[in-house]
Formats: C-alpha cells, sequence, structure tokens
C-alpha cells in the first residue's frame, strides 16, 4: 500500500484550521493516520490547505465524495483524492 494512495488533498480551509479539526471531521467517516495543514515558512500562517492519510485506501473515494463541497467552520471546502508527489532528482 502506497502512502500517496490513501492521502486526501483538502483545500479552501479558514485559515484558523488547525491539524485537531480535519482529524474530528474525518474520523467521522474513516480512521486518520495524519492530517498537515500546509503553513507558510515566513509567515506561520496556514496556506488555506492540508493533507488527510487514511488508514484504508479503499476509504478515500467515499470520504471524498462525502465532504467534498461541505461547509467546515463557515467555508465550502474542497476534497479531492491527493495527486501522487513527483519524485525528486
Amino acid at each position: 500500500m502506497s502512502r500517496d494512495e490513501a492521502t486526501i488533498y483538502v483545500a479552501n480551509l479558514p485559515w484558523d484550521t488547525a491539524e485537531d479539526d480535519l482529524v474530528r471531521l474525518f474520523a467521522q467517516f474513516a480512521s486518520v493516520v495524519d492530517v498537515r495543514v500546509i503553513q507558510d515558512p515566513q509567515t506561520g500562517r496556514s496556506r488555506g490547505y492540508g493533507f488527510v492519510e487514511l488508514v484504508d485506501p479503499s476509504q478515500v473515494t467515499p470520504v471524498c465524495a462525502a465532504l467534498n463541497e461541505c461547509q467546515f467552520n463557515g467555508r465550502r471546502i474542497q476534497v479531492r483524492v491527493a495527486r501522487p508527489r513527483p519524485a525528486r532528482q
């Protein structure tokens, strides 16, 4: 099982979203392994997107379908399967 196969991309997050907030949201639908809210290294402020890794890759598509375009802390989030990271050279 590839880590990329079990990863979900979440966009349009409210700026104050904490990783625990995403764990609570996604744990209603699947077992969560890891959550990362991406932050700007210069300011420490959220960039408005993150990644959620699930235990079971077969749950990625149903979870994306259930949560895409849902309201989360006042914003309509976008949830989709994460694209694999390009290989580093």
